[in-house]
């Protein structure tokens, strides 16, 4: 008699619910906390991208996503954002 897959079984997930486990996860995990990273699984891939605020938040990507999909291999496209330099006051 051949195994069923069993319903937490991450291997035989599809593809859509594992996108929607990661982003719930970067969007609840308080080293990330971003709702709008793109997501993509293709191939045992895990692709993604957007603007974090800070090189500390974009490794904790990395981070999320392995502990929450260690089946995938993360690939993190993500930018830091820059804010420009402090305008100077003028002064009246």
């Amino acid at each position: 008699m051949a195994a069923t897959p069993n319903a937490n079984d991450e291997r035989h997930e599809p593809p859509h619910y594992k996108v929607q486990r990661i982003r719930e996860a970067l969007a609840h995990d308080r080293r990330v906390g971003e709702l709008e990273l793109g997501v993509t699984v293709r191939a045992g891939k895990v692709q993604i991208s957007g603007t974090v605020p800070s090189p500390e938040v974009q490794r904790a990507v990395d981070e999320v996503v392995r502990e929450v999909a260690p089946e995938l291999e993360p690939h993190n496209h993500t930018t830091v954002a820059q804010f420009p330099e402090g305008e100077e006051v003028e002064r009246l």
